[in-house]
């Protein structure tokens, strides 16, 4: 077993799948670590999301759940989670169950062999077409700006230690990508294949637009071209509204 686990998720108008998500993830933490905590983060949910995550907290303290004020993003959320994390090995996942919690004690088995951070790659994504170019254009991206091997890729689904952790939170840049902020401390990062389910709530909320700003912002903050800072804004990562830890 681990000794410590800190499990992140990002929620986002997902009460629909927050039982679900909380019965999977926390049996699978409780075969892996006696020591566990599940960090919720409401990035500015306009359904009951938050209401639910309370019932959570009410039934079991192991759940940590925080409000932001106003939608700052799934990456600033995640960042809020670190933050607030307590584990010595650090899971992130999507709030929709397309990342499976059944799958986190082989990413931890991958990270024991010696990696500082271990991402899981679906075999096949079952995500729509704009989610999927994405992907590849940030792939691209981080191969150029952030010298990523090619024969590494990332995902929201990862494994972090907690060394490699304090490190990610000390980057104070308004806008937060997760995985170019660590290829910056480390490129000891390990893969591994897993199943993707396909989405079983929502929407995505990926399009053209944003995935156009998306680019552009990982250019002005994650790139080593000087010009590019003066574009750089000093707004807070996040602002925290409410929070029962």
């Amino acid at each position: 077993m681990w000794s410590s686990v800190s499990a992140i998720i990002p929620v986002y108008n997902s009460i629909k799948s927050l039982d679900e998500l909380y019965y999977r993830l926390s049996e699978e933490l409780e075969k892996i670590s006696s020591k566990y905590e599940i960090i919720l983060i409401d990035d500015g949910s306009i359904d009951k999301s938050y209401e639910k995550m309370r019932e959570l907290r009410e039934k079991d303290n192991r759940v940590k759940i925080i409000q932001l004020d106003g939608n700052f993003g799934q990456q600033n959320a995640i960042m809020c989670g670190f933050h607030h994390a307590q584990g010595e090995y650090i899971v992130t996942l999507d709030d929709d169950l397309q990342h499976m919690p059944e799958y986190i004690e082989k990413l931890l088995n991958k990270l024991d062999e010696g990696y500082d951070v271990v991402y899981g790659i679906a075999e096949k994504k079952q995500h729509s077409f704009y989610r999927n170019l994405g992907s590849k254009i940030t792939n691209y991206l981080f191969n150029k700006i952030c010298s990523k091997p090619k024969d590494i890729r990332v995902s929201s689904f990862r494994v972090i230690k907690r060394d490699v952790l304090i490190d990610i939170i000390k980057n104070d840049f308004a806008f937060v990508y997760i995985s170019a902020i660590t290829l910056k401390i480390t490129k000891n990062i390990g893969n591994v294949c897993i199943k993707h389910d396909a989405r079983k709530y929502g929407n995505s909320n990926y399009n053209f637009a944003k995935l156009l700003k998306l680019f552009v912002k990982l250019y002005v903050y994650y790139s080593n071209t000087r010009f590019t800072k003066i574009f750089i804004s000093s707004a807070p990562q996040f602002r925290i509204k409410d929070k029962m830890l």
